[in-house]
């Protein structure tokens, strides 16, 4: 299909609020249910939606199970930043419980590369509620492992021939989301009605500043669509990764 033939489609599509509020104010269904892990019951929350299913799942490390059973925590939900991103990954952190059976202290041990998620993991495990003849423990460990349903969906792609030179890029991998290092750093937008990026967030914790701007900087100027032909469940996000060139020493 010609670049022209894509732009001219384009131009029909909905506004990008109007497609935001279509997907986001249509919620399916809601509900609460327990799942035990290692013989510990967790109330787990999830939130289906048109295009996602969003489930959060907290996992037990070996000992938690065994030292502590009966443990309740509140509904995990997903936090909707993430939702909106699609962003998944997995929360490591150790934590203490006092006499009183509540948690007295809680830190990441391990990032899931995202702060909202850390944020809410952390939020979650703090108001868990442990069996007061078996508290005053220390050094438990938790994971909770964000992940969303593997639904294939039809995502913008880049536009062939959109993007503006860069002596610093030499190039964009559609819907790659392999790890972010010095020679490519991974994107995730919004895509609004005339093609143009949105909202853009990189997964490339520890990376340099320069890196990353200059990889959003590269798709500000980019272009993307989906041919309005091909049949199927839409998403207006999408991701990929900017190639970098390596610097000259």
């Amino acid at each position: 299909m010609g670049r022209r033939t894509i732009h001219r489609r384009m131009a029909r599509l909905p506004s990008f609020g109007q497609r935001l509020a279509d997907v986001h104010g249509n919620l399916l269904k809601l509900k609460t249910y327990l799942i035990a892990i290692a013989g510990v019951t967790m109330p787990m929350h999830e939130a289906s939606f048109p295009l996602r299913c969003a489930a959060a799942v907290l996992a037990i490390l070996p000992g938690l199970g065994q030292a502590m059973p009966g443990a309740t925590c509140p509904p995990q939900v997903y936090p909707r930043e993430a939702r909106l991103y699609e962003l998944e990954g997995k929360t490591s952190m150790r934590f203490s419980v006092g006499q009183d059976g509540k948690v007295a202290t809680a830190s990441v041990a391990r990032s899931s590369g995202w702060k909202v998620l850390d944020d809410a993991a952390l939020s979650n495990v703090r108001q868990c509620v442990f069996p007061a003849d078996r508290a005053a423990k220390e050094n438990f460990s938790v994971q909770y492992v964000w992940d969303l349903d593997d639904t294939e969906l039809l995502r913008p792609l880049l536009v062939p021939g959109s993007c503006q030179p860069s002596p610093r890029v030499q190039g964009y991998n559609n819907l790659d989301k392999s790890a972010s290092n010095d020679s490519g750093v991974v994107l995730r937008m919004f895509i609004g009605s005339e093609g143009a990026p949105a909202r853009i967030v990189a997964e490339a914790p520890g990376l340099p500043a320069e890196l990353v701007e200059a990889a959003v900087a590269y798709v500000q100027g980019c272009r993307f669509a989906i041919d309005p032909e091909v049949g199927g469940t839409r998403s207006w996000s999408t991701y990929g990764k900017v190639l970098l060139r390596r610097q000259a020493l």
